[in-house]
């Protein structure tokens, strides 16, 4: 069964690549190495959110480990995306685990209590770049906290906060692995413009949607879906012909 939803979830990522990008952009050109969460995300998309509960409820994509009281040799690491570490904390404080990023990104950690969460690379406290509430229905996972981490080389200290039960799961996902582009819909149509879009695995600006190819995003008659007016010179149904 493990492995059975595994595939499953490695096809919902290959179905969702999406990654941040503050501006609007072409089509072609895209980098796919943003490193860092872009100015403006108020929220992860539910892209990330959901792939995230399909482990933190899968019994078999778990794994339990005991966090230390600071970052000492026998600090357990939780780097191994698509599991829920199961993390034991020290009774009523603070515990510590650690963690070094294959890829270099933003990297979102969700858990199942609401308890806080500080990265630190050394003696140097890094600064949050996102934390909301998780709001997917059936899923264990209530908060998420992102994290612009540069290095590969580096085991970063992960503090957790004192939590119910001295228990709280982790999930830990690259942000940019679930990217999706959307395209502007100015007339609201439903269909949005090829031309211009975000790729992003945050929620995207209003007026944007997944649904492109419409060839005049300033006129809502003008669509693929729209009827073909034959005689008027304008291509209506956006198929390049003006006559069907």
């Amino acid at each position: 069964m493990k492995m059975t939803m595994r595939n499953i979830c490695g096809a919902l990522v290959g179905l969702s690549l999406a990654a941040c990008g503050p501006a609007l952009e072409e089509e072609q050109g895209t980098s796919q190495q943003e490193a860092s969460l872009e100015a403006g995300c108020t929220a992860l998309s539910s892209s990330i959110s959901s792939h995230s509960c399909l482990h933190s409820n899968n019994p078999a994509d778990h794994l339990s480990v005991t966090a230390t009281s600071g970052l000492t040799g026998s600090t357990p690491d939780i780097n191994t995306t698509h599991m829920q570490y199961d993390v034991t904390l020290p009774a009523g404080a603070t515990g510590t685990v650690k963690f070094r990023p294959a890829t270099a990104g933003s990297w979102a950690f969700f858990r199942t209590q609401g308890n806080t969460l500080t990265v630190k690379n050394g003696a140097t406290t890094l600064s949050p770049a996102l934390t909301h509430s998780v709001s997917v229905s059936g899923c264990g996972l209530v908060t998420v906290t992102v994290y612009d981490l540069a290095s590969t080389t580096t085991d970063y200290q992960v503090d957790l906060g004192t939590a119910s039960g001295n228990l709280v799961g982790v999930v830990a996902e690259r942000v940019e692995d679930y990217r999706v582009r959307y395209y502007q819909d100015a007339d609201n149509d439903t269909w949005g413009n090829s031309s211009v879009s975000v790729l992003t695995a945050c929620v995207p600006p209003a007026g944007y949607i997944t649904q492109r190819y419409d060839c005049n995003d300033a006129n809502a008659s003008i669509n693929p879906s729209a009827t073909e007016i034959t005689g008027n010179s304008v291509d209506e149904n956006c198929n390049g012909s003006l006559t069907n």
